[in-house]
């Protein structure tokens, strides 16, 4: 979480840490395990609630993660849609395969563009 956004968020959760219930199958680590499946990580760059310099140490950490840099703005991707990232999501979801470590996308619009929140 970034700065802006975490003890807001953290405030907000805190009632989860409570929950009566715990999950069997829920991986508890370690976390810098090489999985036998690549992770896909995606973040926009420019993501108040999501601090892009999290998701770059979470692609280290994890063993066998990639982390797609989505050069966007908002919290959301799909609120600044990236043809890149969809067919990204795609590939890793369909076929397991992922982009080359480094890659980046660009939106389909940029701030302020008349069609910035179209699709």
């Amino acid at each position: 979480m970034s700065r802006l956004q975490g003890l807001v968020q953290g405030w907000w959760l805190a009632p989860c840490a409570s929950w009566p219930v715990r999950g069997q199958d829920n991986y508890r680590g370690p976390w810098n395990a090489k999985t036998p499946n690549p992770i896909l990580l995606v973040n926009q760059r420019y993501d108040p609630n999501g601090n892009y310099q999290n998701a770059v140490r979470a692609e280290r950490y994890l063993g066998n993660a990639v982390l797609l840099t989505h050069e966007g703005y908002g919290h959301l991707f799909f609120q600044n849609p990236s043809t890149c990232v969809d067919q990204a999501m795609v590939a890793y979801l369909v076929d397991l395969t992922t982009p080359p470590k480094g890659a980046v996308c660009q939106s389909d619009h940029q701030p302020f563009d008349p069609d910035f929140q179209g699709p």
